[in-house]
């Protein structure tokens, strides 16, 4: 039987969504200059948690222009189930996920190794380009195997006139209190497949980092190539919690984007 991570494995993935230890220094989307931020609780040359964010050659979101297309072995299984969430507004952005640490959501199955799904967050606008264009915004579904290993299902967002009613849920249990960290525990169940677009399948996908500070490398990115619509009035209210919470674009240095044939 596969065992599923613990809440404090859980507490220590915080850094994906924005939230760092009391001790770090404060950090904001205005100025990205996050490397050069320092700690007063560590000693030089120690002093700088985020210098991954300036030095690394492996960093995230990157732009999508020119890609290499070929077979993937290691393709992608969503087997996400419904879950009870903690709507969580982390002062960065808004985030869902399961609720007191239960981490019984389900998995991302890339080839065979397994990844529990940690929890959802959006950005707006979106942090990958396509081409130099930014879309209105980027979901992105964190999943940790056991031995620590990230994989982030980036999701695109563009608008239509339908709405999405598992993207409402989200909006309308989110606490609407910008920049400051705030849950609410409901009995809500979210089932995030139905965040997932309808399409081809292809996804492109590369090794890079976390988007906030402290930047760690080593993360597996899969962003799929059609994007989920929601309404223009889902937008705004997206936007009443948060805009312009995305990183700015990194240089792709030696990496090659893959896409799926």
């Amino acid at each position: 039987m596969r065992q599923h991570l613990s809440l404090a494995f859980l507490m220590g993935f915080a850094v994906v969504s924005g939230q760092v230890e009391a001790a770090d220094p404060a950090w904001n989307y205005t100025d990205q200059n996050w490397g050069a931020l320092t700690s007063s609780a560590t000693p030089p040359p120690s002093n700088y948690p985020y210098a991954e964010c300036t030095i690394g050659t492996t960093q995230t979101p990157v732009d999508i222009g020119t890609t290499k297309t070929e077979r993937i072995l290691n393709g992608l299984t969503v087997n996400w189930q419904p879950f009870p969430g903690d709507y969580f507004n982390t002062g960065y952005g808004i985030q869902v996920q399961p609720y007191a640490g239960d981490l019984n959501a389900g998995t991302l199955k890339i080839g065979k190794d397994s990844y529990d799904l940690i929890q959802l967050h959006v950005h707006e606008p979106a942090e990958h380009a396509v081409n130099g264009a930014l879309y209105s915004a980027e979901m992105h579904f964190v999943h940790a195997r056991v031995d620590g290993r990230l994989a982030v299902l980036g999701v695109f967002v563009t608008l239509a006139n339908a709405s999405n009613s598992e993207f409402q849920k989200i909006l309308d249990n989110m606490p609407n209190t910008p920049g400051v960290k705030t849950h609410n525990k409901s009995s809500v169940v979210i089932n995030l497949k139905k965040l997932l677009p309808t399409g081809n399948g292809r996804f492109f996908t590369y090794s890079g980092s976390l988007t906030t500070p402290p930047c760690s490398a080593g993360v597996g990115w899969y962003i799929y190539e059609t994007p989920l619509a929601i309404s223009p009035g889902q937008y705004d209210q997206l936007k009443s919690f948060y805009f312009g919470n995305n990183r700015q674009l990194q240089p792709l240095n030696t990496r090659t984007l893959v896409k799926n044939k």
